[in-house]
Formats: C-alpha cells, structure tokens, sequence
C-alpha cells in the first residue's frame, strides 16, 4: 500500500471514529450502567438507585446552593467525556454539580440518567430535576441539563461550554424528551 492510500485510510477513519462519537451524544463508554438493584448497592463501577426509593425522605436540592454551582463552571468549554474545569460534557457536568451538592454520583451518560427517579411534569419541574432531549441518528436521549427554575436550565453545550439556556427556545421544544426527579 503506497504511503498517499495509507494517509487517506489514516484519515478516513479518524473521520468515522469522530462521526461516531458525535452520533452517540454525551455517553463515555467506559462506564457501564446496570438496572437499579432491591439492594442499591455500588459495584464494580455501576451506580444503581434502589427500586424502593423514597423520594420524599430525600432533602429537596437548595436552589441558591444549586446556582452557585452552576455559576462556578459557566463558561467551562465542552470536552467529550470530561468531568473537570479543562472541559466537560453534559453528563459530566450534571455529575459535578450533584457531586458537589453531596448527592450523589450518577450514570455517566445521559441515557443512563434518564431511567433514573420518576417524571415530573413542565409546569411541576423544581431546580435540580434533570432535563432530557433527544436527538441524533436514532432519535435518542442524548443530552441532560439540570433544572435551574423558570423555565431555564444548566447545561454543557457542545458549541459554548457550560450555559443557562431557556427550555422555551425552538430548538429546546422540539428536541425536549422529559423532566426527571431523581432528588
């Protein structure tokens, strides 16, 4: 093979390992999400929510807490797969926030996330719900933010990094696939 065939195969699939990573949205493959166990227990790297949570027993997330937060890493570019003030993704963000709030460690990718707590309806969404959308190839649940109240939400997107961003945009609505409580 001369060395011309051999750069353009080099590039071609760079070309497809990046199209790929960009069709599965925010997922880090190295993580495994496993379904919630009776005994919610942490194993192996999987995180799972005992099926017997009780919502109401959980303190509710304390807004002014929430938005200092998030106002920490505004502005914090979007790197696939980070989790940290170099960049990071949508799951990696809600992760950090929740992290710090002490809540807890989630699935570190949005599909994951989303089989998490119960759904909660727009009009009864409090800050700390997460926020789902989908998109992509298969219409999937591919991107998370973090309920931040009247009708805005916390996110990391891939364009400006972590930003507020109203659910009531064109865009927004019509990717918008559910509001979960998992706190």
């Amino acid at each position: 093979m001369s060395a011309r065939r051999r750069s353009a195969a080099r590039v071609i699939g760079a070309l497809l390992v990046c199209g790929t990573m960009v069709s599965t949205g925010c997922v880090s493959s190295h993580v495994r999400y496993t379904r919630p166990s009776r005994a919610g227990k942490q194993s192996g790297g999987s995180y799972t929510v005992p099926r017997d949570w009780d919502y109401r027993r959980h303190y509710r997330v304390p807004p002014d807490r929430l938005a200092a937060i998030i106002d920490k890493y505004l502005g914090t570019p979007y790197r696939y797969g980070g989790e940290g003030r170099r960049g990071m993704d949508c799951s990696g963000f809600v992760n950090v926030v929740f992290t710090e709030l002490n809540q807890a460690r989630m699935p570190r990718s949005s599909r994951a996330m989303s089989r998490l707590g119960r759904p909660v309806p727009r009009g009864r969404a409090r800050p700390g719900d997460l926020v789902f959308f989908r998109g992509g190839f298969l219409n999937r649940i591919n991107h998370v933010g973090i309920y931040a109240g009247n009708g805005r939400f916390a996110h990391a997107s891939r364009s400006r990094g972590v930003i507020y961003s109203s659910l009531d945009t064109e865009y927004y609505r019509k990717h918008f696939a559910g509001i979960r409580r998992v706190f």
